[in-house]
């Protein structure tokens, strides 16, 4: 009988303090929210920040809640912001939003939607990658190992080192025999060689690399200075 009691008196403490909890979070409620309950957007979906030079661009995708009428970017520790009206379809929407001006170096970005009534969803949060003047000042042409003129066939022989992976192409930029000035862009980066069958003698070869430094980079970067050679 004692242990019976013991029991209820435990139940009875523990019902008495969910009670009080609970009126403690409707005061809560009620002191900051009032009678209104409150309503949370849909969030904008599957966020990429694809990197750039000076800039990015974020994409994401509407799929749900016809009721957003706009989104709201905030960076640079929410000091900078954007925001962009929309105007939903009834299927998915995408967004393509380009950011400029933009320091070089890691980016966070906070994104936000709000409806007609002034409610805002909770935070998605995106960082990502911006390329400048640092990353540019580090890449360099594409290295030759060796160029042979054959002046009685008038071909010219390029041979090259191995390809950074970031590399794009090298463009490669020559006279030709009839006076004409002539472009070749090596895009295999895994082709060691180029022939030239029209080089004309004693003319200047130039050649310049370009980079992509990310497979989502929406900027093409290029070394600053051409490189060059005669034969």
């Amino acid at each position: 009988m004692k242990n019976n009691k013991i029991l209820y008196s435990s139940i009875l403490l523990l019902f008495t303090v969910m009670i009080n909890s609970c009126r403690k979070m409707d005061d809560y409620k009620t002191r900051f929210q009032g009678n209104n309950e409150i309503s949370y957007p849909g969030i904008l979906d599957s966020v990429k920040v694809l990197p750039g030079n000076k800039r990015v661009m974020l994409t994401g995708l509407f799929t749900s809640d016809p009721k957003i009428i706009k989104y709201r970017i905030f960076w640079n520790g929410r000091n900078d912001s954007l925001e962009r009206s929309i105007k939903r379809s009834q299927g998915v929407d995408t967004v393509k939003e380009i950011i400029t001006n933009l320091p070089e170096g890691a980016m966070n970005f906070e994104i936000r939607t709000f409806d007609d009534k002034g409610n805002r969803s909770v935070p998605v949060y995106a960082n990502g990658m911006v390329y400048g003047v640092n990353y540019n000042s580090g890449i360099i042409n594409r290295g030759i190992t060796s160029s042979v003129f054959d002046g009685s066939k008038g071909i010219l022989t390029i041979n090259w080192l191995e390809a950074d992976p970031t590399m794009l192409f090298t463009d490669i930029i020559y006279t030709s025999t009839s006076n004409q000035t002539k472009k070749i862009r090596l895009a295999e980066l895994d082709a060691s060689t180029v022939i030239i069958n029209d080089y004309k003698s004693t003319t200047e070869v130039l050649y310049r690399s370009a980079f992509l430094p990310a497979k989502s980079a929406i900027d093409t970067f290029y070394v600053s200075n051409f490189d060059k050679f005669t034969k």
